[in-house]
């Protein structure tokens, strides 16, 4: 059945709300009702045994009263199982792929696309629905993600409805024609007659169709593929073509490597291919390019590596020739691809790279020095940690150090110096190395854990166990007494890895556990936490939270929020259609902001970085703490952000780092950095990761506008969770972010067909 058909199918379904259900089904039912989230998940299971119409309507009314992650989950998961119950399927399904469409909690969305893909009879025709509608850009594109991973002969034809090759377009500018729904009709007081809106066809959703056709393809459409408006399709053409050793592939990489105006990842592609095919040969084409400043950071990096792989003496001697010459960014370039070279003339070329003009260039070579275990670079590090005046050198050297002198007491007692030190990151540099010297130092450590600066006490923590020491467990706990938000939660992280019992954030249980239990207690072993693992994720999909941003939780109670408020940020945000604009996207996110802050929990610490040009925080110094009167301040202050100027992101990061007190990070932005001190995507994801290798802070990230790479990459290296602002704003062009908008008994099927 074609997806029009079902569509036909469907909407002709007696859609009825869940009415009284005969005999038991209906009083279990209620009994859930009655209890909520306090509901024995047991009786989930057993209201589903029934396999009934009755039963499955039951399993509904009861999801539409949870509020934990959990309960959902448990009853969205039931609900599939009614994959190939007759009458029942159908609306059964509906409601996860509803879920799936239209819930404001990423786990949720998620777990929706994912029990869909698991049900053998239907599941992947609801895939299709969802594929095929206006539902948000994520969810699409996992449905998509997961229909590919299931692929079959017979979904070939749909896969090549979404690919349809052309090329010298772009991506953004093909849509998929739908059916405009009367929701939107009945907002449009002008619009006498039905007319069509044509749903965004998402890149994303081409290539994945692609990566399923690929195989099955003639090899002139591959050939024809290289140069489709999509990127991520250019690669994999050319890497199909490789895998089938067609003889036009190198001729192809060739000539899309040396395009400068191609993205990096197919350049990086045509490079792998470009060394599999000429090896050693295509060494000073590479090399050359590598020291281009105009060459992006990401192919550079790659370049290096390819490089680092080619066991050719020629290569290799070549490049330890280029060791410590040029400008900054072929220096690095040139050390990444000797950086495992075994070479005694390269250790020393090192060493004097130490006394380097350029920070990057002096921390890559200590850290490889480090690496090596070069005693011979003692001096010079003891010397860079006397005069440096960057935190993040001495930082690196102490490190570095350690791993040179990791038995030597002297050295212990060096560290023991640093860590009671006045800069933050040297005195958790020190902390993190105690740990590993010998004897482990927990009697500092525990002295550590009470220190005035957060990310101290936490990297006391984390030292701590790592010892698995029992006498370190008393006084982690004594500790947590006086902790909140996410520093809390690291303890009682710890706290758990230690002893594998279930009090979570809960400090006056875990108090009352150790006076009872704690003389003569043993840590946990890995094989026991293990089997307790699964038991703990239940509990923590068990809270209820309210105070989100986009969807993604606020865990913390020491949070920045970094907006972009550079120009671009007054264009309107976008629908699922075509035509469709929905309000500036500044406004959406001052909306979103604004309704953050009042959520937050009081007593939580806060601040708020615009950036456009420049960085204008909303307190110069620190953070506030959550009452009456700094809300209504700092929804003021948000109220009166304007949209104007470039986008400075390093600035904002820069600055949010300078505070001590944060531990979690927002960053939403609609562009690739333009303005600051550094605008390289590549460079400011290294620089954030040096930052905070000593920090521990959490960053988040939410795209508006498209997906960004370089807040991917912040998200992938730091975070819990990143987003786009389209895909948050999705079921139909009304929805808003807020907690009074979540549409109530609302079916994807009402928005394809109106």
């Amino acid at each position: 059945m074609d997806t029009r058909s079902l569509l036909t199918a469907l909407a002709v379904l007696p859609l009825l709300a869940p009415g009284p259900a005969p005999g038991d089904e209906s009083d279990l039912a209620a009994e859930i009702v009655k209890l909520r989230d306090e509901a024995d998940p047991d009786k989930i299971a057993e209201l589903a045994d029934f396999g009934s119409r009755a039963a499955m309507e039951g399993l509904i009314e009861c999801y539409d009263v949870m509020g934990s992650i959990f309960m959902r989950r448990e009853i969205m998961r039931a609900l599939a199982g009614f994959d190939s119950v007759p009458g029942a399927a159908e609306p059964a399904l509906e409601k996860v792929m509803e879920i799936a469409t239209v819930s404001k909690e990423v786990e949720l969305r998620e777990c929706a696309v994912d029990t869909l893909a698991e049900c053998p009879e239907l599941g992947k025709t609801f895939l299709v629905l969802i594929v095929d509608s206006p539902a948000p850009d994520m969810v699409r594109e996992r449905a998509m993600l997961r229909h590919v991973e299931r692929a079959e002969d017979g979904d070939l034809e749909w896969y090549r409805t979404h690919y349809r090759p052309e090329t010298g377009r772009k991506d953004e500018d093909k849509r998929t024609r739908r059916k405009k729904p009367e929701r939107d009709r009945d907002r449009d007081p002008d619009a006498e007659e039905e007319g069509e809106l044509a749903v965004i066809r998402l890149p994303r959703l081409r290539s994945l169709a692609f990566e399923a056709l690929a195989t099955h393809l003639e090899s002139k459409d591959v050939i024809l593929a290289v140069s489709d408006g999509n990127k991520d399709i250019r690669r994999q053409a050319l890497r199909e073509l490789h895998r089938r050793g067609d003889r036009k592939a190198e001729d192809l990489a060739e000539e899309r490597y040396g395009r400068v105006d191609e993205k990096d990842e197919v350049r990086i592609a045509a490079a792998t291919i470009l060394a599999d095919v000429r090896g050693p040969k295509v060494a000073g084409d590479f090399i050359d390019d590598g020291h281009k400043f105009a060459t992006p950071l990401p192919l550079r990096w790659a370049l290096a590596d390819l490089l680092a792989g080619m066991d050719d003496k020629g290569v290799r001697s070549k490049l330890l020739k280029l060791v410590g010459k040029g400008k900054a960014h072929e220096k690095l370039f040139v050390l990444r691809a000797v950086r495992n070279f075994d070479d005694g003339k390269l250790t020393k070329s090192l060493r004097k790279l130490l006394a380097d003009k350029n920070l990057d260039v002096k921390i890559q070579a200590a850290q490889i020095l480090g690496e090596r275990r070069d005693e011979d670079s003692v001096k010079s590090f003891e010397t860079m940690i006397k005069k440096a005046k960057e935190e993040l050198l001495v930082s690196v050297a102490i490190e570095a150090l350690s791993r040179i002198r990791e038995e030597d007491e002297e050295w212990n007692q060096r560290l023991l110096e640093y860590a009671r030190g006045e800069e933050t990151l040297v005195r958790n540099a020190a902390i993190k190395q105690l740990a590993r010297m010998e004897g482990g130092n927990l009697e500092f450590l525990v002295e550590a854990l009470h220190h005035g600066d957060w990310s101290t006490r936490v990297a006391a923590l984390r030292a701590i166990g790592g010892l698995r020491d029992p006498a370190g467990v008393g006084p982690i706990i004594d500790q947590m007494q006086g902790e909140t938000g996410l520093v809390l939660r690291r303890f009682a992280d710890v706290l758990w890895r230690l002893t594998g019992q279930p009090f979570r954030k809960n400090a006056k249980a875990w108090k009352g556990w150790w006076d009872r239990e704690g003389e003569g207690f043993e840590i946990i072993s890995t094989e026991e936490l293990e089997k307790r693992v699964a038991e703990e994720e239940m509990r923590r999909l068990k809270q209820i939270t309210r105070s989100s941003f986009f969807g993604i939780r606020i865990e913390s109670h020491r949070v920045i929020f970094i907006i972009d408020v550079s120009g671009s940020m007054n264009e309107p945000t976008e629908s699922t259609y075509v035509g469709e604009g929905g309000p500036p996207r500044i406004d959406v996110a001052k909306r979103e902001l604004s309704r953050c802050i009042e959520s937050l929990e009081p007593g939580s610490l806060f601040n708020i970085i615009p950036f456009s040009d420049g960085v204008s925080p909303w307190l110069e110094e620190g953070v506030s703490q959550c009452d009456a009167d700094s809300k209504e301040e700092a929804r003021t202050f948000v109220s009166r952000m304007g949209a104007l100027g470039g986008t400075n992101l390093y600035g904002a990061l820069q600055e949010a780092f300078r505070d001590p007190d944060v531990d979690t990070i927002f960053v939403l932005s609609d562009g690739e950095p333009t303005r600051g001190d550094v605008i390289d995507p590549g460079s400011i994801r290294e620089h954030v990761r040096l930052w905070n290798e000593n920090r521990g802070i959490v960053i988040h990230s939410i795209a508006v506008g498209g997906k960004l790479q370089v807040l991917e990459w912040l998200a992938e290296d730091h975070g819990r969770a990143e987003a786009s602002l389209r895909g948050l704003l999705a079921i139909h062009p009304s929805w808003k972010p807020g907690p009074e908008i979540a549409p109530e008994g609302s079916r994807l099927l009402e928005a394809i067909e109106g």
